[in-house]
């Protein structure tokens, strides 16, 4: 029937929309993919992927790992977030973690903390050094003592 929804208590998906949807009051943990669009209103904790826009609602919650196309947050997005496009983040919204973004808009009032990035997250394993060479590279650019900077200036008189 036109304009007619079923509604239940949990995550529902209106086909006309193209919106899944985690209504108030529901909790989810685990992991969602989704080929469209996807709007929380509830809590998620987990890692989600979407190839849509997702629409973090006033009283919504995610804490994970997120990919996605484009994002409107208005309630908290919190851990390690990828939007291809637009992040906009409205007056009521806290973000926190390490965001990377293509673009950014933020309202007056919007609360971030964390790391934002423009681009794509690259992949930290390659960047990483290891303890030995990290103990390595700090002992190649100790400063000498006073002592040894005399020392060597006396063995150049002498040579």
């Amino acid at each position: 029937m036109i304009g007619s929804i079923k509604r239940s208590s949990g995550a529902t998906n209106t086909s006309e929309a193209g919106i899944n949807r985690i209504v108030e009051g529901t909790i989810i943990e685990g992991s969602i993919r989704s080929e469209s669009n996807l709007r929380i209103d509830g809590e998620f904790t987990g890692e989600l992927v979407t190839k849509g826009r997702l629409v973090v609602g006033p009283k919504g919650r995610v804490k994970g790992k997120v990919h996605c196309l484009c994002c409107d947050v208005e309630g908290t997005l919190e851990g390690e977030v990828t939007v291809l496009e637009l992040l906009a983040m409205k007056a009521s919204s806290t973000v926190q973690g390490d965001l990377y973004y293509g673009q950014l808009s933020v309202e007056a009032g919007a609360k971030a903390l964390g790391t934002f990035r423009m681009g794509v997250a690259e992949d930290k394993s390659s960047k990483t050094a290891s303890k030995e060479a990290a103990i390595a590279s700090l002992k190649a650019s100790r400063i000498p003592s006073e002592n040894e900077q005399t020392q060597t200036q006396e063995k150049k008189v002498e040579a």
